[in-house]
């Protein structure tokens, strides 16, 4: 994870807009941010399941905690 820019919206690489909805106004999106950032810091592992690009070109998908373990 590279950067968490607003509650349904991070930054891997590309930026990612997650199918959840989240508000991008007000009191509720500051809520919503912080919930994102807290769930997915800077530098967290994450897995990137792709479900679409939208009209925009973005790309549409969800997060899963990056379950890869490195050898030892």
């Amino acid at each position: 994870m590279d950067r968490v820019i607003d509650g349904d919206t991070a930054w891997i690489r590309v930026r990612v807009r997650l199918t959840r909805s989240a508000p991008d106004r007000g009191p509720d999106a500051v809520v919503a941010t912080s919930a994102l950032r807290a769930k997915w810091p800077r530098g967290s592992r994450v897995q990137l399941s792709i479900n679409a690009v939208d009209s925009y070109g973005r790309v549409i998908g969800d997060l899963y905690p990056d379950t890869f373990v490195e050898p030892t």
